[in-house]
């Protein structure tokens, strides 16, 4: 009965230990992820140098846990040593984990795109903002606020189109499609205006001499004349409701200046 007790509190004891371990580590995470928060910057190096360093610091504390059970060392010891088809099992259920590790730390050296950046995996045609890396895989947020996790081993086979890689500016083209019989200088000013004016645009002439909103004659099509803009602006993210903007815009002042907007039947030059 006695030596029942001991065993029983010696087995309460071994749990005890291995709980407060657990609970260490855990406070331990928090603790480092906080203070990495208040004094760390989010770039995808220092994203993906966390994420490593936490998956260490998890390492330690299961070890620390594993080595409170009672010839624990003994025993992983002999399984290890007597059995080959355990370590060669391990090791091919690790050939995919370690490919996505070191991916992701080239991407975390190479830096193709940095968090926050908005990007577009042309192979698998995917494009998101980059929110996230661990040692496994990125995080893209997409356009619909939903996430993607993509494995690093994919991303580092990829063509990744960086919007934002040395210069964040973005252009979309303003096409408008007058009828033969309208003023092309009146809409061509117009198109012009609206564009300069709008409070997106980012005027981007190396010559002071230079058009502002350059509006060219794209072709004389079927329906009619083929103009187009560049609307300018200083991120992606912000171009496209500039454009819808722009759009409005001119649509409002071509009804005030009576050009005409040419519609999908035919319309003849005028003779």
């Amino acid at each position: 009965m006695l030596s029942n007790l001991l065993h029983n509190q010696s087995f309460i004891w071994v749990a005890v230990r291995v709980a407060a371990t657990i609970f260490l580590t855990t406070l331990t995470i928090k603790i480092f992820r906080a203070t990495w928060r208040r004094f760390g910057k989010d770039t995808i190096h220092q994203k993906f140098i966390k994420n490593v360093l936490s998956i260490i610091i998890w390492l330690i504390g299961i070890l620390v846990a594993l080595n409170w059970l009672p010839n624990f060392s003994d025993t992983a010891t002999a399984v290890l040593a007597g059995s080959g088809l355990v370590v060669l099992t391990i090791g091919l259920a690790a050939q995919e984990s370690l490919g996505n590790a070191f991916s992701g730390l080239f991407i975390s050296m190479f830096k193709p795109f940095e968090v926050g950046d908005r990007v577009h995996l042309t192979g698998a045609d995917i494009t998101g903002f980059v929110e996230d890396i661990t040692i496994r895989h990125t995080v893209l947020r997409t356009l619909t606020n939903s996430r993607i996790v993509i494995p690093n081993s994919l991303i580092n086979r990829e063509l990744i189109e960086n919007a934002n890689i040395i210069n964040p500016q973005a252009s979309n083209f303003i096409d408008v499609i007058i009828t033969y019989d309208s003023n092309v200088t009146a809409a061509s000013e117009i198109i012009a205006n609206v564009i300069g004016n709008h409070p997106e645009f980012v005027d981007t002439r190396t010559q002071p001499s230079a058009p502002k909103v350059p509006v060219f004659v794209r072709a004389l099509g079927l329906y009619g004349v083929e103009l187009r803009a560049s609307m300018w602006t200083a991120t992606i993210s912000t171009n496209f409701a500039a454009c819808s903007d722009v759009r409005k815009g001119i649509l409002q002042e071509f009804e005030k200046s009576g050009v005409r907007m040419a519609s999908s039947k035919f319309v003849l030059p005028p003779a």
